[in-house]
């Protein structure tokens, strides 16, 4: 059972505004995202023994784009297997606390999930969620036993900047839907290279995306979400927002800033765009 628990969470700013991208900002947002510019955290190619897991990842269902490679641990061979079956793939970008990943990975035990959360600690603390609710094991598995651990868990995380981590690690046409539920706006102008939402972004959702998969927003800033619905519905390869793609999406449980939305009446904006 999800439990929610007293947040600090306030309102945050609704003064975000926007104007439609000149060729010369998209050029502009192309040349950023090529110079590796906003990644969260920086360029994993940079930091000191970037093909090595962190201890505490290991044997865990946790992977860092550049340390799959890592043979102190199952991670990798694991995860490139469960990328190779024909399991549907969801991915949530920015998951936060967990809630909505970990509820969908509970209801779905067919499907395969990853997240990614920039934030170190969060992601830490998903994987001791999934420790307690989805796997079980001994006090101390032998390698044979973390192996088949690691194949058997259906819902994996990282503290990768997606924008880095889904062009090397995921196909094209590989994934059924992805959740992006609200992101940082980036108010501040000069924080506007880390806005997730860009031309190049949205190219490559439309590359990771099945024909026929879905692109799932949520935010409670409304004119951020009408930004992403520019971006998107200029994009040829995605249809118009329709509300009633909601419908594949089913029951679930809202994250943890939803549900903060929902004990305060404050509103929410969703927008469902289909891969063509």
């Amino acid at each position: 059972m999800i439990s929610y628990t007293p947040t600090s969470f306030s309102q945050g700013r609704m003064d975000f505004t926007w104007e439609e991208l000149s060729e010369e900002e998209r050029a502009r947002a192309y040349a950023d995202w090529e110079a590796g510019k906003g990644l969260i955290g920086g360029d994993p190619r940079k930091r000191p023994n970037a093909h090595l897991l962190p201890a505490w990842g290991l044997n865990l269902p946790f992977f860092r784009t550049l340390a799959l490679d890592d043979a102190r641990g199952a991670n990798g061979a694991a995860l490139r297997d469960l990328l190779a079956s024909d399991r549907p793939l969801e991915i949530e970008i920015g998951f936060g606390r967990g809630d909505f990943l970990l509820d969908r990975a509970r209801r779905h035990p067919d499907r395969l999930f990853l997240g990614y959360e920039t934030k170190t600690k969060a992601t830490r603390l998903m994987l001791a969620r999934i420790q307690r609710y989805l796997l079980t094991h001994n006090s101390a598995p032998d390698r044979t036993e973390i192996d088949a651990l690691l194949r058997s868990c259906n819902l994996w995380v990282s503290d990768d900047d997606a924008r880095f981590s889904l062009p090397r690690l995921i196909d094209d046409g590989r994934v059924e839907m992805i959740h992006v539920l609200f992101p940082d706006p980036w108010w501040k102008r000069e924080h506007k290279v880390k806005r997730l939402f860009s031309p190049p972004f949205v190219d490559l959702l439309a590359a990771k995306l099945r024909p026929g998969g879905l692109l799932h927003f949520k935010s409670d800033v409304h004119e951020y979400g009408e930004l992403v619905r520019y971006l998107v519905e200029g994009h040829p390869a995605f249809t118009p927002h329709d509300p009633n793609l909601a419908a594949r999406i089913g029951e679930a449980a809202p994250t943890h800033r939803e549900y903060w939305c929902q004990l305060h009446d404050k509103p929410v904006w969703a927008y469902y765009f289909m891969r063509k």
